[in-house]
């Protein structure tokens, strides 16, 4: 008598389904990296070779192309300013303020704008630049 051979068929886990959860978790650290790196205002910074990252909580002072200036992200008009700085620099005492004004925005403008904050008590400020990109040296 002869007997059939039975095949075992044995099961794989399906490779699909796994697939798609690689992918999502993939995806989902792809966007909210690039959420992190987009600041909300498009500032044009004018570049340097050397550059200092702020180690603290500091007051951000923007300026933008067309003069209108945020303090800490918040529209603040000219008028207002120096009210502004002495009430944020009254619970921050030992913050500096980081001015990050447009390249394209007049001299005389950003120089008015820092008047006005060592008035309202800013001790230290610093401009924001962006990097510049060094040349590669040559063997």
């Amino acid at each position: 008598m002869r007997f059939r051979e039975r095949r075992r068929v044995q099961a794989e886990p399906g490779m699909t389904s796994m697939i798609d959860v690689v992918f999502l978790l993939l995806l989902f650290f792809v966007l909210s990296s690039t959420f992190i790196l987009q600041p909300g205002i498009k500032v044009k910074l004018p570049r340097t070779v050397t550059t200092e990252q702020p180690a603290r909580k500091d007051l951000v002072l923007i300026i933008a192309r067309d003069k209108r200036i945020f303090l800490n992200n918040e529209l603040v008009k000219f008028n207002s300013l120096w009210g502004r700085l002495v009430e944020e620099l009254k619970f921050q005492q030992e913050a500096a303020l980081v001015l990050r004004a447009d390249r394209d925005v007049a001299h005389g403008f950003v120089v008015r704008i820092m008047d006005v904050a060592k008035q309202a008590g800013a001790e230290r400020i610093a401009i924001a630049t962006s990097p510049l990109k060094r040349p590669k040296k040559r063997k």
